[in-house]
């Protein structure tokens, strides 16, 4: 079995799973299902919250608990996959997949997988207070919002990529030697 799929294959599997979403008239999307579950928590230990937070804002509301939607269902079906993929890294390759520091990473910060985590972890948290500032994630923006001509998801993609690529030329840049 291949490792990775072709852009085409990819492409193609992205474009269905997209087209059976907007025909069941959701959208892909991930961060409401975090928002609701940092909803349920803080609603849990103080409700006075939950009116005034924008983080959960329009998610959960003051009427009570956490909304088990299908995006709610996706986001802990990428945890449990990440899991199972850990495991099943280690078992066939011996080592978790995980534990595989990318050769670039490991000429710019050495072969630190702690600094990795802690790094990824960082990336992650900036990327979820951003997407619930922009009203939704890079799925939501750009796979839906640009296959239905969105101007928002055009806009937003065009902001990512003008950030994204600067932003890992400065980290990856290369050191004379």
């Amino acid at each position: 079995m291949d490792s990775k799929w072709s852009w085409v294959k990819g492409g193609l599997a992205l474009g269905i799973l997209n087209i059976i979403i907007l025909l069941s008239g959701n959208h892909l999307g991930t961060t409401t299902a975090y928002a609701q579950t940092s909803g349920y928590f803080i609603e849990f230990f103080t409700s006075k919250l939950i009116p005034i937070s924008t983080w959960i804002e329009g998610t959960c509301g003051t009427s009570g608990g956490l909304q088990v939607s299908w995006q709610w269902m996706l986001v802990l079906g990428i945890f449990i996959g990440g899991v199972i993929g850990r495991f099943i890294g280690r078992f066939i390759h011996g080592k978790a997949i995980t534990e595989e520091i990318p050769k670039l990473w490991c000429e710019r910060f050495g072969n630190r997988p702690k600094l990795r985590l802690v790094h990824a972890f960082i990336g992650g948290v900036l990327l979820l207070i951003g997407s619930r500032i922009a009203g939704g994630c890079t799925s939501s923006h750009i796979i839906n919002g640009m296959s239905q001509m969105a101007v928002s998801g055009i806009i937003f993609a065009i902001a990512v990529f003008a950030s994204g690529i600067p932003v890992s030329m400065l980290i990856y840049r290369r050191r004379d030697k």
